[in-house]
């Protein structure tokens, strides 16, 4: 008897709707790179933050240079 056989018959039921459903809403929800913004906009943000907590660090005495 294989185990397909000895296992109810709701937990084998799968239905492939639900699970076609959640697919296509996991793709849809996906950012692509085309709805980003430019990398060059990302990167100058986080090296000025960085910067900003830099010398807010060091303001604070937190680094001490």
């Amino acid at each position: 008897m294989s185990l397909s056989q000895k296992t109810p018959d709701y937990v084998n039921s799968h239905d492939t709707s639900e699970m076609e459903s959640t697919t296509q809403l996991k793709r849809d929800s996906l950012s692509t790179i085309k709805e980003l913004p430019d990398p060059r906009l990302i990167g100058f943000s986080i090296f000025s933050l960085a910067i900003f907590l830099f010398v807010t660090a060091i303001y604070y005495g937190i680094i001490n240079p």
